[in-house]
């Protein structure tokens, strides 16, 4: 990753943002110098290749306005070129094959900078929005932003492009509470990251060397620093998306609680998995169920598609791939395992199943494991995931 939270570059770029939007209460002029401020925070990661990231803005922009006018097969082959084209990137961005193969030392470094497998999703989810038409094409100014928002590059979240045109212009004047919570959720993102997630793998980690009972514990105290670095990520993001008026989606909801693997991906990267059901899962099963009547059949083969390409979303290797089959085997059994207790219990014997402390316990001890484990699938490459 090549944001790095601890260089003075993004505080620098946040201080500018909140001396510059604070007092426009002009909703498309501070939305120019938001575009600014994202530009600006661009040139400091890639000086002139900022170019070409603009100029990738405009493109998007034209296609989006076609795409949204036109209809039939004009627009379905347009709309696959598009994906085609942003496919192939992220692509070679996460295949180290690829790009050890065909080394475009500047293109791997452009992609990598701006976090791509992010952009990638948001391009998707942009192109998709513009071919249902569920908002109005927008401009370069409002595009740039939401393709590139300075505080969402280093590990998102990713917004819906609908959520994000259906912003106001001008938000509300920040409140005194709401600053002081800003502040409070980056403060809490900083302790998380650079204080508990670093002590917590100096003193654990080694480096997947440990056998024996110390590698079970090891492989739980990875999660943990997984968790405490990544949401730590996340909440720097959200702060400060309150300081400067920028709806910022929250992606974590106490994972640790999750009593199946369907309930663990409804608390764990929830941008992802509702960025994966709006733009994967429905449409997959919605092809499917038209052949096929069966709904737990045709939920577990959309399920199962969908986490393959999340996996390979992190990264285009054989771990990720397996990664991505062992959480589709995962929240399967989980659904199956759901539908199983309603045909066996009554509705009052499920909901003291559910309410059982002891059943609860186990579960989230089971699904806790599950999750730790499959982390040992890809070991220390998911460092890559987030470039």
């Amino acid at each position: 990753m090549l944001i790095d939270l601890a260089e003075p570059q993004f505080w620098a770029v946040l201080a500018a943002a909140l001396v510059l939007l604070t007092p426009i209460v002009n909703g498309e002029l501070r939305r120019w110098v938001l575009a600014l401020v994202n530009a600006s925070f661009l040139v400091l990661l890639l000086r002139s290749w900022t170019l070409v990231i603009l100029a990738s803005v405009l493109v998007a922009q034209e296609i989006g306005q076609r795409i949204h006018r036109r209809k039939g097969a004009g627009k379905s082959m347009l709309l696959g070129a598009a994906r085609l084209v942003v496919i192939g990137l992220f692509v070679y961005h996460k295949c180290p094959a690829l790009s050890d193969a065909f080394p475009l030392a500047p293109l791997g470094l452009v992609l990598a900078a701006v976090g791509f497998s992010y952009v990638a999703l948001r391009l998707i989810d942009f192109m998709r929005t513009m071919s249902e038409k569920r908002a109005k094409p927008p401009g370069f100014a409002a595009l740039l932003n939401y393709l590139f928002p300075f505080h969402m590059l280093a590990a998102g979240p990713i917004q819906s492009f609908t959520e994000f045109a259906a912003q106001p212009a001008t938000p509300n004047p920040i409140a005194f509470e709401d600053a002081l919570q800003g502040i409070g959720r980056i403060a809490q993102g900083l302790f998380k990251k650079y204080v508990l997630a670093y002590c917590l793998i100096q003193l654990t980690s080694t480096a997947w060397q440990a056998r024996g009972a110390y590698a079970l514990l090891e492989m739980n105290f990875h999660y943990f620093w997984l968790y405490l670095d990544f949401s730590g990520y996340s909440d720097i993001a959200v702060g400060v998306g309150i300081l400067i008026g920028v709806a910022t989606p929250e992606n974590f909801n106490r994972p640790y609680l999750a009593r199946n693997m369907t309930d663990f991906w409804q608390r764990w990267h929830i941008s992802l998995s509702q960025f994966v059901r709006r733009n994967i899962f429905m449409p997959i099963q919605l092809a499917l169920i038209r052949g096929n009547h069966n709904p737990i059949v045709t939920a577990s083969l959309a399920l199962g598609v969908s986490f393959l390409i999340v996996g390979l979303w992190h990264g285009v290797t054989l771990p990720w791939f397996l990664w991505g089959m062992m959480h589709a085997s995962g929240v399967i059994l989980s659904n199956l395992y759901r539908e199983f207790l309603k045909r066996k219990l009554s509705a009052e014997g499920l909901e003291r199943y559910n309410a059982s402390l002891p059943i609860r316990l186990v579960s989230t001890f089971v699904t806790t494991e599950f999750v730790a484990l499959s982390l040992v699938l890809v070991g220390n490459q998911w460092h890559s995931a987030w470039n």
